[in-house]
C-alpha cells in the first residue's frame, strides 16, 4: 500500500502570520481530515516579522519538525538595527528614498551573493534532518514550497538521496521575479537564479503553481489555486452610517495607487456628503514613504485609520466592516500572473471589490467576468471615480453579491482533491 505519509518543507508556518502560512496551513488540516498524515519541517527560529499566535491552535494535531536556522539578517541587524530588534524589518532598505552606504550594501549582497535567498544557509542542516524523516518514517510523498525558494534545493537534495515523489510548489515568480530588479541583481547572479530554477523544475516530479499564466511562465506546470476556507469565514454587514473602504497587507512603493489617494482627496471636497461618511481603514505593514505621502492629503488625511498589523481572525472582522475592498497588485509585469489570496478572502467577506492592475490577467479574467467589482489599470483615474461613486451610491448588501459559483472552485475543501489527485497520480 502506498505511504500516506507526506513531508511539508516550508519556511512559513505557525506562529507566522500573513499571507505566506495560509496555503499550506489549510491544505496540510485538509489533507489529514481525509485520512493523510501531513509531518511538517520548518525552521526553529525564524525571523518572522509577523506572527500570529492564534493560527497554532489550528495545527496543534499536525506532527511538526524544526531544525534551527542562521539568518543573515542577525548580522545586519547589528550593523542598523542597534538593540531593538523589532524595529528593522527586512527589506526595509529596499523602502528607503535616501539609501546610505550601508544600506546599498544590504540592498546589492541580498540580491547578489545570498541566493536564491538569504535562508539558504538552512538548505544542509534541513536536509539532513528531512532524508532522516523520510527513511524512519516510511514517507512517500515530499513538498516543497517558496518562496523562499531555497526550500527547494532541500527538496532536491531529499529527491537525490531517497526514493519518494517530489512536488516543488511556486507561490511566487523565482528567476522572474520583480524585486531582482530593486535589489541591484547582476547577470550572472539572475543565470544562477535561472540555473536552480531549472534544476528544481526538471527532477520534481510535479511541479505546480498557484495561476494559469504563472503556469505557463514556469514553462507549463500544474495549478492549485489559493483558496479559502468557508466555515471559518465570520459575516456581518457594514455600518449604515459610514462608506468605508478597506485595504489589509503589505502597502510598498511597488503597490502605492498615488493616483486614487489624489482621487479621494478630490471627492472628499467635491462631494460633501460623501466625504462625511468616508472611512479608509489601513491593515498590514505599511512602507513610511507610502504613510507619509498618504498623509500628505489635507482632505483625506482626515478619514484614515492606520490599524498596524492585525491577526488573521481580526482582519476577518475587518473585511465585515467595509463597503468597498481594495486588491492591489504590483506594479510590474509580474501582476498578470498573480492571483492573490486576500482575493479569495474578499470573495468569502462579500463585499465589492476594487483591483488595480493589469485587466490582462489571470485576476481580471476572475473580476471583470462577474459582478462582484472591478480590475482597473493604476491610472483609469475616471473610471475608478466612477466606480467609487457607483459602489458609494448603491451600498449594496452581502447577500446581493453573488461569489457561490467561485467559492464553490476555490474553497480549501474543493482544491485539496486536486492537490490529493497530483500526489496519488
Amino acid at each position: 500500500m502506498k505511504s500516506r505519509k507526506i513531508l511539508i518543507i516550508t519556511y512559513y508556518w505557525p506562529p507566522s502570520g500573513g499571507a505566506g502560512v495560509q496555503r499550506w496551513m489549510n491544505f496540510a488540516i485538509q489533507l489529514k481530515k481525509r485520512g493523510w498524515e501531513p509531518i511538517v519541517l520548518t525552521p526553529e527560529n525564524p525571523q518572522f516579522e509577523i506572527k500570529d499566535e492564534k493560527l497554532a491552535d489550528l495545527v496543534s494535531e499536525i506532527q511538526t519538525h524544526k531544525v534551527p536556522i542562521w539568518e543573515p539578517f542577525d548580522l545586519f541587524h547589528k550593523l542598523t538595527g542597534g538593540k531593538d530588534r523589532q524595529n528593522v524589518k527586512q527589506g526595509s532598505a529596499l523602502e528607503k528614498k535616501e539609501k546610505g552606504i550601508i544600506d546599498r550594501l544590504m540592498v546589492w549582497i541580498r540580491g547578489n551573493l545570498f541566493i536564491p535567498d538569504p535562508r539558504v544557509f538552512w538548505v544542509r542542516p534541513a536536509s539532513k534532518k528531512a532524508i532522516s524523516l523520510v527513511n524512519q518514517r516510511g514517507i512517500g510523498t515530499v513538498i516543497t514550497t517558496g518562496p523562499p525558494h531555497s526550500m527547494h534545493l532541500i527538496g532536491r537534495k531529499v529527491k537525490k538521496a531517497c526514493s519518494v515523489k517530489w512536488i516543488a510548489d511556486f507561490r511566487d515568480p523565482w528567476s522572474k521575479w520583480d524585486i531582482l530588479d530593486k535589489l541591484s541583481t547582476s547577470s550572472l547572479a539572475r543565470s544562477l537564479h535561472k540555473y536552480l530554477e531549472q534544476s528544481v523544475l526538471k527532477l520534481a516530479d510535479v511541479k505546480i503553481t498557484v495561476s494559469p499564466r504563472m503556469a505557463e511562465a514556469f514553462g507549463g506546470i500544474e495549478v492549485v489555486h489559493n483558496g479559502v476556507t468557508l466555515s471559518s469565514q465570520p459575516s456581518g454587514e457594514p455600518d449604515g452610517s459610514a462608506f468605508t473602504i478597506g485595504y489589509f497587507g503589505m502597502l510598498n512603493e511597488l503597490r502605492n495607487p498615488r493616483q486614487l489617494w489624489q482621487l479621494l482627496d478630490s471627492l472628499c471636497r467635491e462631494n460633501s456628503a460623501l466625504a462625511n461618511n468616508l472611512k479608509v481603514r489601513i491593515g498590514g505593514i505599511i512602507s513610511e514613504s507610502v504613510k507619509d505621502e498618504m498623509n500628505s492629503f489635507a482632505d483625506l488625511r482626515k478619514r484614515i485609520e492606520y490599524l498596524g498589523y492585525l491577526d488573521h481572525a481580526a482582519v476577518q472582522n475587518e473585511y465585515q466592516r467595509c463597503n468597498l475592498l481594495l486588491l492591489l497588485q504590483n506594479q510590474s509585469d509580474n501582476s498578470k500572473w498573480i492571483l492573490p489570496l486576500k482575493f479569495f478572502e474578499y470573495l468569502a467577506a462579500r463585499r465589492m471589490i476594487l483591483g488595480l492592475g493589469e485587466r490582462e490577467s489571470d485576476l481580471g479574467d476572475l473580476m471583470n467576468s462577474r459582478d462582484i467589482g472591478l480590475l482597473l489599470p493604476y491610472n483609469d483615474l475616471e473610471n475608478i471615480r466612477i466606480f467609487i461613486k457607483q459602489v458609494y451610491e448603491e451600498k449594496k448588501k452581502p447577500n446581493d453579491i453573488d461569489t457561490d459559483d467561485l467559492l464553490s472552485l476555490f474553497s480549501h475543501q474543493h482544491l485539496v482533491q486536486r492537490l490529493e489527485h497530483l500526489i496519488e497520480d
